[in-house]
């Protein structure tokens, strides 16, 4: 019995742990950001048409505009806890509306990488953008 309750101490330390660690870097994504660069299939998308993109987090919600038109809008959830970093967005708004998109991150208080499977394909492991995975990195817009 005393054991159990030490599990359970244990199991509801790392939770919290997990939560903590969530919510800082969910506080790192807050605000608005330009995208630097992108690339698909080793592939990169020209500076000047990712110059046309940004992002807007507010909360757990995010909104993807080019040209200032709302392309995509939908929610994020972080787990710090895994390395590389993941996150999995829900797409509630645009062409992929009801997908779930799996993805790792890097972020600090500047920038922050991240690297997307194809939606319903296993999560990538590294940053690249290889077997179609999309690979982004975003700049904090100064206020």
């Amino acid at each position: 019995m005393r054991s159990f309750s030490l599990i359970a101490l244990v199991m509801v330390i790392a939770a919290d742990a997990q939560d903590d660690g969530a919510k800082k870097d969910l506080e790192k994504f807050q605000g608005n950001w330009q995208l630097i660069s992108m690339e698909r299939d080793g592939k990169k998308t020209p500076p000047e048409d990712a110059k046309k993109i940004t992002l807007s987090i507010q909360g757990n919600k995010f909104v993807l505009r080019k040209d200032a038109a709302v392309i995509s809008e939908g929610t994020m959830t972080l787990d710090p806890t895994k390395k590389p970093k993941e996150i999995d967005e829900t797409i509630t708004t645009g062409p992929n509306k009801g997908k779930v998109f799996s993805a790792i991150y890097e972020i600090d208080d500047e920038q922050h990488k991240i690297c997307f499977a194809a939606a319903g394909k296993e999560r990538p492991t590294a940053f690249s953008s290889s077997n179609g995975q999309l690979f982004q990195v975003w700049k904090r817009e100064k206020k």
